[in-house]
């Protein structure tokens, strides 16, 4: 994927390619398969008993087999959105898909045999053929499908209402600073003077993944079990972080703030209550990620990081992992008796570990 002009031209200089995190900030899904293994058809099958995808047909887009095809295509092109998912699987050939993202720059998305992407409803997109000319895609959908295609604009009808609270609500409960050098106590904000806010995009590029959810209902939450099936979350615990509730509680949120990694993604979702997740730029300085109910936050494996309570001494977090016996070990950034080149290539095992059968974990 790679930023293009309005007319779908390349831009000056150097193509820039998106992560696919850039992506999924923007709810759009992808999946890898091989049409040609059992494997992938038994994933596939997964997928759809999962999502709901009852309906599925296949269509074939080159000058020789689409009727009307120029007028097709044509349409295809324009700017539009759905009031459902458009799920798309290349089955052969390649074509483009280009979708807007939060500052309504087109995003060119290449798919090509064995890639399947879900745009979620209410998003503006448009499809076109490469220079091969021939796609074939099977198509999904739950129950009956409806083919509508909503031109822009559509700024009122209820599923882009709904997709851009979805994306652009995630600003009220995360939030992003730049940190001052103070030693002042830990759960105080720690603003630079002039105080210097980060765009949720800069996070993306770092590979933190976020999202606003609906807390209240999370049990129930259809957006939440699309997030889970897509991304293998399995398991799943409560932790409520407070002096209260959690025991050792002081030992305990001390090692939360020694700065640490972990080798899997961490996934935490705020169910209740604020925190802050601190975590190095590119630069190796400290952003402060503000989270509050509602906010939930995809920090990737290897990235170095910490938490801290804010002054309301008050989370209570839904955890996730892909495995069903998850390991919340923490890899102290403290590097002693090793000889390195480089920042951090080499880690040890800090005293901060914590074993979740021995009722901790790291943050």
């Amino acid at each position: 994927a790679w930023i293009v002009g309005e007319n779908g031209e390349d831009l000056q200089g150097p193509k820039e390619f998106l992560p696919l995190s850039k992506l999924e900030d923007i709810g759009v899904l992808y999946w890898q398969l091989d049409p040609k293994k059992s494997e992938s058809k038994e994933e596939l099958a997964k997928i759809r008993k999962e999502r709901g995808y009852s309906y599925m047909d296949l269509i074939e887009i080159c000058p020789d087999k689409l009727e009307n095809y120029e007028e097709k295509v044509k349409n295809f092109f324009t700017e539009h959105m759905h009031a459902d998912e458009e799920i798309r699987y290349c089955l052969e050939g390649s074509g483009y898909f280009d979708v807007r993202d939060k500052d309504d720059k087109w995003i060119r998305i290449w798919i090509k045999e064995g890639d399947m992407i879900i745009l979620p409803a209410g998003i503006y997109h448009r499809f076109t053929l490469d220079s091969a000319k021939y796609v074939k895609l099977m198509r999904l959908f739950i129950g009956e499908p409806v083919w509508t295609a909503l031109n822009r604009p559509q700024e009122g009808h209820p599923a882009r209402q709904q997709y851009v609270k979805n994306v652009d609500g995630k600003q009220e409960v995360i939030d992003a600073w730049y940190m001052d050098d103070s030693q002042e106590d830990q759960r105080l904000p720690h603003h630079r003077e002039p105080k210097e806010f980060i765009p949720l995009e800069k996070l993306s590029e770092l590979g933190i993944i976020s999202w606003r959810l609906n807390p209240d209902n999370w049990e129930k939450d259809e957006n939440l079990k699309k997030i889970r099936e897509a991304r293998g979350y399995s398991y799943m615990d409560i932790c409520d972080v407070c002096p209260e509730k959690l025991p050792n509680y002081e030992t305990k949120i001390k090692n939360f703030f020694e700065e640490h990694l972990h080798t899997d993604e961490e996934i935490r979702y705020c169910l209740e209550g604020s925190g802050y997740f601190d975590v190095r730029d590119e630069n190796d300085q400290w952003i402060r990620v503000a989270v509050k109910k509602g906010g939930m936050i995809v920090l990737p494996a290897g990235m170095y990081h910490r938490f801290t309570l804010d002054t309301d001494n008050y989370i209570k977090v839904l955890l996730m992992t892909p495995a069903l016996l998850p390991c919340f070990c923490s890899l102290n950034s403290l590097i002693m008796g090793y000889t390195y080149v480089g920042i951090r290539q080499h880690v040890q095992p800090a005293s901060s570990i914590f074993a979740k059968e021995n009722g901790g974990f790291g943050f």
